[in-house]
């Protein structure tokens, strides 16, 4: 005596075309939640992250700054790297920020701003990098900062 057995519920193929359609869907739909839920638990564990690795001055002024950042998208593109550098004790002269590309991979950024000569030297310096989204609150834009570090950055001569 031989018995075998066909299982009636062989994987999408005895769904009818709309109903596996509905089941890729709903794939897709928990797949996106779920990279949504990592995402939020990567920022939550401070996924944010912005660097200054290097600065030079030039002799009329010039001063540059560069360095590195990530971070994950927030629904808007309002999200900018801002960088100051100390001036003098907590004073900080702040560069131009530039937009930041929030895709959570790790992007490079400088930023150049004319400074009256001979204001800053090369040797070590303090400067602070910020991640700053400005969010709508009523008629006005408010800062909200995702990452910041200040530290210390060594002026080459350019």
């Amino acid at each position: 005596m031989s018995l075998s057995f066909t299982s009636p519920f062989s994987p999408f193929s005895s769904l009818p075309s709309f109903s596996r359609a509905a089941a890729v869907a709903a794939g897709a739909v928990l797949l996106t939640v779920s990279q949504a839920a990592t995402a939020a638990h990567a920022a939550d564990e401070g996924f944010d992250q912005v660097t200054v690795e290097s600065g030079t001055i030039t002799h009329d002024g010039a001063l540059t700054l560069s360095g590195s950042y990530r971070c994950l998208s927030t629904g808007s593109d309002s999200v900018r790297v801002a960088a100051s550098i100390e001036r003098g004790e907590n004073v900080w002269y702040g560069m131009d920020s530039i937009p930041a590309s929030c895709d959570g991979s790790w992007h490079q950024w400088t930023s150049t701003k004319g400074t009256e000569p001979g204001t800053y030297r090369p040797g070590p310096v303090r400067v602070k990098t910020s991640l700053v989204e400005f969010r709508r609150s009523g008629f006005i834009p408010l800062p909200t900062v995702h990452a910041e570090q200040v530290q210390e950055v060594v002026l080459t001569e350019a």
